[in-house]
């Protein structure tokens, strides 16, 4: 199957990164013709305005698929300007100062592609720029990377001005006391719902004819399952993270202090942005610190936020690398 296709050239590069679904178009569209022509042999009977109507939306699927593969980006290095069509259509257009990075990101855990992020929304979708690939050793990938990553770098990045990030001291996501920041979350709707959960078992309980007509594994996890969630919520809305400056920790504890795990500022590596979907739609993003543990030789991540949208992503991140000391 095709990969991803580029044409190269001084001033501009332009890349088609859905042209696999060429392919799959004139599958589709073989198998629908040959459908059509089954069933203009077996069935029989309709009128021919709404046969041909018919046959006409059938056929309309694999030819938006080609449609569609003709996806193209521009990066017009004379204007400065990203330009994106489908096929001989406009779509939309970025310009290269609005342009964060490109990067590689994962395709539902079983692949990745390259997209393109813009400084307004650094976490957002992104705009894709290649097809998507299963493993790091693709040929094309390669050629992507050897090829196409250098050359928007050149025209994107190459003459863009260097702005260096400002240290934060109105911070929005973290309270602060004698050099503490407590990481900020509203988790009382968690805590709520877990003393409703343990109730619910605790009701159960005290009313031992409420399942009788249950079988003893039924009743068991009838009996028992609120609790266990409800225990989790507890869990979760009696946690806190707080930026130790003094002793250059992270910190997080549980069940209000009771139980707690450090970890320097120095073995922070990165932080982690995890775009969240259930059943392909978007649910959540989060942000994640990568964290490594030198006594253990591995790697742990320390959920830090969730977030619906993605724009504040970037102001969170800021406030957390100006409590590390790395703005």
């Amino acid at each position: 199957m095709a990969k991803t296709k580029w044409i190269i050239s001084p001033g501009t590069l332009t890349i088609y990164p859905k042209r696999n679904l060429r392919i799959v178009g004139l599958i589709f569209f073989v198998l629908i013709a040959a459908f059509i022509f089954y069933l203009s042999r077996s069935v029989q009977g309709y009128s021919a305005g709404l046969t041909l109507g018919y046959y006409g939306c059938l056929l309309l699927i694999p030819l938006l698929l080609i449609f569609i593969a003709e996806t193209k980006v521009i990066f017009d290095g004379n204007s400065r300007i990203l330009y994106k069509k489908i096929a001989f259509l406009p779509i939309g257009s970025i310009p290269f100062d609005d342009i964060a990075s490109v990067e590689p990101y994962e395709v539902l855990g079983s692949g990745f592609n390259y997209k393109l992020f813009r400084k307004s929304n650094r976490h957002g979708r992104g705009l894709l720029v290649s097809a998507g690939y299963s493993k790091a050793t693709n040929t094309n990938l390669i050629a992507f990377q050897q090829e196409v990553l250098p050359k928007i770098d050149e025209l994107v990045f190459a003459h863009a001005p260097v702005i260096p990030k400002q240290t934060i001291y109105d911070f929005r996501f973290f309270s602060e006391e004698g050099g503490t920041y407590l990481l900020r979350d509203n988790k009382i709707g968690s805590f709520i719902i877990g003393l409703i959960m343990i109730g619910a078992t605790i009701a159960i309980l005290f009313s031992p004819g409420f399942l009788a007509n249950e079988g003893s594994i039924q009743k068991t996890l009838l009996t028992y399952f609120p609790a266990a969630i409800g225990l989790a919520l507890l869990f979760a809305a009696t946690s806190n993270i707080r930026f130790d400056q003094n002793q250059r920790k992270i910190i997080r504890s549980t069940f209000a202090g009771r139980f707690k795990k450090e970890y320097p500022f120095d073995d922070l590596i990165r932080f982690q942005v995890i775009r969240k979907t259930t059943n392909f739609i978007y649910s959540g993003t989060e942000v994640r610190a990568e964290i490594f543990l030198p006594a253990k030789n591995k790697m742990v991540t320390l959920n830090l936020k969730s977030f619906i949208g993605t724009k504040k992503i970037e102001r969170f991140l800021d406030e957390a690398n100006t409590i590390l000391g790395r703005i």
